[in-house]
């Protein structure tokens, strides 16, 4: 009898151990459970490497910003984006056939207002180096000037001075020159004013399913995440290639990670948020509808633990990219987005304005200055190693075999390139510095870069809406 109270007694109290911690763990963990709610069960809480949480989020993008990038997104200045979508592809050969409609896109160089046609780029940056190099001699000659002194100095007759260059040396100086033009230089984009960049209507080539799938498109993903991305140290996790994540990585390893897996996980919401059914009769137009199906399968826990994860990672960039539109707040204040239509370029600067007044009242976005710390060479080298890992995956967008996945694919990597430009180009790693140690980063905007960097955040707040919308359907 005595052991029949015992046994009871542990019973019991084990029973309510387990009920304690399970309350202690609250929704998230019934959710992992709950049929329909597994693929929400990351979404509550702090955001990995961010201060905030994704409930905070919710409400901040779906009431306040993403009204005003509906109204942004469709001015002439915004919806014009120049592309080159005849680029081959670099790594294997690739005859771009897809079989549906849905995926050619048709340019609009004649339709674009002649105020857009003109080069123009923002100044996000203002370089105090020639200033400074005003007050310091010795700097002057270093970046080009001319000292008073040298220009009268004459050679010596007897010694002369050797001013050739081997063959050696002017290769190196080819790739010095090479790497100071191309450190801040993330995606790889030709100039605006080449022959075959062609101006794309966005508003007219929506991003959504088009029924590209198969070898072409699973090549893409699969060249990215196995030979493009950081792995973890197989030590912590032998499954990397079979299910990404970003386990057992550093911290900036772990940005990369969940920067690459937010951009695909944004383009899946597109997609479900937008398929397409054909005729059940063989013809007709068919309808678009909302395909929760495609939703739970890539989001859910059914074929891999990361699935709820990937939402989580679409956060991630949003917070990313707010944080770069934020730093340039100042500068995008003070541009005209001038397209030739008076009416219409006060409008889109009233709205830029109400965006950055709304942006810069989210106080907890991503904080770059935690990335490429520590010892400078080191730091140095994994930032070059970043940029030349995002670098490749922008060329890897030439792969992609449907029109309209390519001209989003490289859209939105280009405007995450700039967003990289912008947060990383003045940390203490840069290659510009003056001789008090004071980082000028000398580059600009181009158009074509601020209009890939609002329109990419405008996929991410758009994605972020959506999937509340699945939250509701789903629960």
């Amino acid at each position: 009898m005595i052991v029949t109270k015992q046994i009871s007694s542990s019973v019991v109290f084990a029973a309510t151990f387990v009920l304690l911690l399970l309350c202690l763990l609250g929704c998230e963990v019934w959710a992992q459970f709950e049929p329909n709610r597994e693929c929400f069960c990351k979404l509550q809480g702090i955001i990995d490497d961010c201060r905030c949480t994704a409930e905070s989020i919710d409400d901040f993008n779906n009431y306040e910003v993403f009204p005003i990038l509906q109204k942004l997104l469709t001015r002439d200045f915004f919806r014009f984006y120049k592309v080159n979508m005849e680029k081959t592809c670099p790594f294997w050969p690739d005859d771009r056939q897809c079989l549906s409609k849905e995926c050619g896109i048709g340019y609009c160089d004649d339709e674009v207002p002649s105020g857009l046609k003109q080069p123009a780029s923002i100044s996000v940056v203002r370089s105090e180096l020639i200033r400074t190099s005003l007050k310091n001699d010795s700097l002057i000659t270093q970046i080009g000037g001319t000292d008073s002194t040298c220009e009268k100095e004459e050679s010596n007759a007897f010694d002369p001075l050797d001013t050739t260059l081997t063959e050696g040396d002017r290769r190196q100086l080819n790739d010095m020159d090479w790497h100071d033009e191309n450190e801040d230089k993330f995606c790889d984009f030709e100039d605006e004013g080449s022959a075959d960049m062609h101006y794309v209507d966005l508003s007219r080539n929506p991003e959504r399913y088009t029924g590209y799938k198969g070898d072409s498109a699973q090549k893409v993903w699969t060249c990215i995440y196995q030979e493009n991305c950081f792995k973890p140290n197989m030590k912590f996790d032998k499954n990397f290639l079979v299910h990404p994540n970003s386990f057992g990585m550093c911290f900036e390893k772990r940005v990369f990670y969940r920067l690459i897996s937010g951009l695909h996980s944004a383009i899946t919401i597109s997609i479900a948020s937008n398929s397409f059914k054909s005729s059940h009769v063989g013809f007709g137009d068919g309808i678009w509808f909302r395909n929760t199906e495609l939703f739970k399968n890539r989001f859910g826990t059914k074929w891999t633990p990361e699935g709820p994860q990937r939402l989580k990672n679409i956060y991630f960039v949003y917070l990313f990219e707010l944080r770069a539109l934020v730093k340039a707040a100042p500068y995008f204040r003070k541009e005209l987005f001038y397209t030739g239509n008076p009416k219409e370029d006060a409008e889109t600067r009233k709205t830029v304005e109400e965006l950055m007044s709304t942006l810069k009242k989210f106080t907890d976005p991503f904080d770059e200055t935690e990335m490429f710390t520590g010892v400078e060479a080191t730091a140095r080298e994994l930032r070059e190693e970043f940029r030349q890992h995002f670098f490749n995956i922008s060329r890897i967008m030439d792969c992609v075999g449907c029109d309209k996945c390519r001209l989003w694919g490289k859209l939105q990597t280009h405007g995450m390139g700039t967003a990289l430009k912008i947060l990383f180009s003045d940390l203490p790693t840069s290659h510009y510095k003056t001789q008090d140690g004071i980082v000028h980063p000398p580059f600009q905007l181009t158009r074509n870069e601020v209009v890939s960097l609002f329109q990419s955040f405008g996929r991410y707040a758009s994605s972020i809406r959506e999937v509340d919308e699945f939250r509701r359907v789903l629960t």
